[in-house]
């Protein structure tokens, strides 16, 4: 047993709040993972973690420590790259959560991948929300809003541009909406996931204007708010690239091109270490080179 083993053991069990998480992520048991808590412990002199019968809490001197511990990991790996012991090809699988519309996208372009990387797999879990990903066995996930959880090591991928767009089936209709504030007599089509309010906001023309989506149909994935919209149910308010082809095919028109909605951070996230695996660290750059359709 030796510190560097100790250190993983530290950012592994920091990072998911659970020696049997750990346990179960590297093979090693939990009498293990335990020693080396208590081999760090020992050595600094100091208590990493708080542990009641229901939870682990990381201490004052396990957060000081945690930085450090992630550095001392990285130049290991960075060394071991360096000096070429690591393999060269990009083999395994990685489990990426994905919001529905991104991950539609990534699905036309993941050849591009995978000829490249022939004994790489990738698995997607398509959904527009995702909830522990050490629970859910996730190596990455993109996620679409601030990130709260301080525990995640999060690379920002971009910003999500939203436009409202209706079919042109709807505006004969219906007739087209010419200010923002006419939405309230139109049916809007509000994505559900996240909150309970679907309010819309544009900017533009110096003013600011605010609507309540409301309308007869609803749904929690970006895919159904899209499906509706095409079949002229109402308005929608959707991420720009996820409704370029429709638009430029002439199957959905844009509404109040000269206003903006305000852009959503869009990140890619995982729980460590800093330095990843290479084949997680492949689909991640991969993620990121393909994010220029959010541009």
């Amino acid at each position: 047993m030796d510190l560097l083993s100790a250190l993983h053991s530290f950012v592994r069990v920091a990072a998911t709040g659970s020696f049997s998480a750990v346990s179960r992520e590297t093979g090693a048991s939990q009498p293990t993972i335990s020693r080396h808590i208590a081999l760090l412990e020992a050595h600094y002199g100091a208590t990493l973690f708080a542990r009641t019968t229901r939870s682990l809490m990381m201490t004052e001197d396990g957060r000081s420590l945690l930085p450090h511990a992630y550095e001392v990991l990285e130049i290991l790996e960075t060394a071991e790259t360096a000096l070429g012991r690591r393999r060269a090809s990009v083999s395994g699988l990685v489990r990426l959560g994905i919001t529905t519309a991104f991950g539609l996208y990534m699905t036309g372009r993941l050849g591009e991948l995978l000829d490249k990387h022939p004994d790489l797999a990738v698995e997607l879990i398509m959904r527009d929300g995702f909830g522990d990903l050490v629970e859910e066995g996730l190596d990455l996930a993109v996620r679409v809003g601030e990130i709260a959880e301080g525990s995640l090591i999060a690379r920002r991928l971009g910003t999500v541009k939203r436009i409202a767009v209706a079919s042109g089936d709807y505006l004969a209709r219906r007739g087209a909406p010419a200010h923002p504030r006419d939405l309230l007599n139109h049916p809007c089509i509000a994505y559900t996931y996240g909150g309970t309010r679907h309010d819309w906001h544009f900017e533009g023309n110096g003013e600011e204007s605010v609507v309540a989506a409301s309308g007869p149909f609803r749904a929690n994935s970006s895919e159904a708010v899209l499906q509706a919209t095409l079949a002229g149910l109402g308005i929608g308010l959707l991420p720009s690239f996820q409704v370029r082809e429709d638009i430029a095919a002439g199957r959905l028109i844009r509404l109040f091109p000269e206003w903006t909605v305000p852009e959503l951070p869009f990140y890619a996230v995982h729980t460590g270490p800093r330095t990843l695996p290479l084949r997680t660290r492949t689909v991640l750059d991969f993620l990121i080179d393909i994010s220029d359709v959010l541009r």
